[in-house]
């Protein structure tokens, strides 16, 4: 079993919140009925698992056509914040081409002393001009340059996430 699939029974976060620059929505000129748009983002916000994804992602296909960019990249976001909990998350600010991942806030946390964190900290150390990690404000963040769209941070969280499948195997 890898690092972070032992997460699905330890659980150190319970949401990730993002803050991004990107436009990620559902445009007006793809679904024009204001309560539908609505509906369909409380729905999105409710998915945890890909198939469930996959299946939403056929739905509105299907009743409003091909997926614009804007919400392609909503639902990379969904995905993100899947991995960024896993990872040990709580916040990403994905703004200037920057990536900001910010850790749990609760410095006294048993996440710190996880292999989870500890694949993290081995990550850091073998990848250092891709990444860094500081404090700010009593606040450990891990942060990416040249992070471009979803799709980009999306691909670094799987990175941090296989190295840490990889490290347990």
């Amino acid at each position: 079993k890898g690092v972070f699939e032992a997460q699905e029974e330890i659980s150190f976060v319970k949401d990730c919140q993002i803050e991004t620059d990107l436009e990620l929505l559902i445009p007006d000129d793809y679904i024009t009925n204001i309560r539908e748009r609505l509906s369909l983002y409380k729905e999105l916000d409710s998915i945890e698992h890909e198939e469930v994804l996959l299946e939403f992602q056929d739905k509105l296909i299907d009743r409003f056509g091909p997926l614009p960019k804007e919400v392609s990249g909503l639902m990379n976001a969904v995905r993100m914040r899947w991995l960024a909990k896993k990872v040990g998350f709580e916040k990403i600010i994905l703004r200037n081409r920057n990536l900001t991942g910010y850790f749990i806030s609760n410095q006294e946390s048993a996440y710190y002393q996880s292999p989870e964190f500890t694949t993290i900290l081995q990550f850091v150390q073998s990848n250092p001009g891709r990444c860094s990690m500081k404090e700010a404000k009593e606040r450990l963040t891990l942060a990416f340059n040249e992070i471009h769209t979803v799709f980009d941070a999306l691909e670094i969280l799987k990175d941090l996430f296989e190295q840490g499948i990889e490290n347990k195997e």
